[in-house]
Order: structure tokens, then sequence, then C-alpha cells
């Protein structure tokens, strides 16, 4: 009886090239932003809401007029979700419409969580306007290790 085996170097190729997409290119531990959301808040109900809820309510009698925000509570507010929740730090990077030429930074050190809402506000958004352009960066330690940028970056 003979009980060797024999290895085509081809095969054994092919198979280690398929466990090495499987490891690696599938795996799911690469940092990535996830996702940027932004919405800019100038009234305390917003349009989405005034429309849903208290604009176009016929059975209710209820009716809620918005009001304006103090001008310290108007923001623009950005939504920033990633992936691993190991990363150091989360820049995210912005210019304002009327103050192009400025690229103007705020970051967060998470602690395991994996999202934050970065907000542009009080002297900041009256001063620069609405954020004309984004950029966000995840870094461990001194190295970028992902980015996400709007269309005008």
């Amino acid at each position: 009886m003979n009980d060797h085996i024999t290895f085509n170097p081809l095969r054994l190729a092919v198979l280690a090239a398929v466990l090495t997409l499987l490891t690696f290119g599938c795996s799911t531990t690469t940092p990535r932003v996830v996702e940027v959301s932004s919405r800019t808040r100038l009234q305390d109900v917003g349009p989405a809401d005034e429309k849903a809820f208290f604009g176009y309510d016929q059975a209710s009698r209820f009716r809620y007029q918005p009001q304006d925000l103090s001008i310290e509570d108007q923001r623009e507010e950005f939504y920033v979700r990633w992936t691993p929740g190991s990363v150091s730090l989360v820049k995210f990077e912005y210019r304002q419409v009327a103050k192009a030429a400025t690229v103007f930074e705020k970051t967060y050190t998470p602690n395991g969580d994996v999202a934050y809402l970065f907000e542009v506000r009080r002297e900041d958004f009256r001063a620069g306007g609405s954020v004309s352009a984004w950029r966000v960066t995840l870094w461990n330690g001194d190295q970028l290790v992902a980015e996400k940028k709007s269309f005008l970056w």
C-alpha cells in the first residue's frame, strides 16, 4: 500500500492565494470612515420634522410655529461613524464659504466608540458661514489609516 501524497505546485499556489484573500481581503478590521452626514440647525424644529409632524396635520388642532435658534445655538452638525473602535484619533477638517482659503480642524479621541458629532457653531458658524468642503481622517498614533472627503475637498 502506497500512502504518500504528492503536491501539485500550481494547486498549492492557488490554495495559498485563496487563503490570503480570505484572510486579508474580507477583513472587517481595516479602518475606514463608514458615514459622514450633515445638517444645519437654524430652528428648534427641522424642516423635515415640521412637515412630517407639525405643518400638515389636519386632524389635530395642535399647531407649532418653529422658533429660530439663538445665534449661540445655530450650528452645522456632522455625524461621523467609523470602524473599528481601535483608532486613536479622528480628525475633522473643513472649509467654510466665507473663509474659503482657511482650513479649520476639530479632533476627537475615541475610547472604543465608533461615532461622534462634530459641530461648527457660535462665532465659528456665524463668521464663516456654511461648511463648503470637509475631510475626515482616522489615525493610529501618527499614522494615517483611513480618509473620506467631500466632493469639493
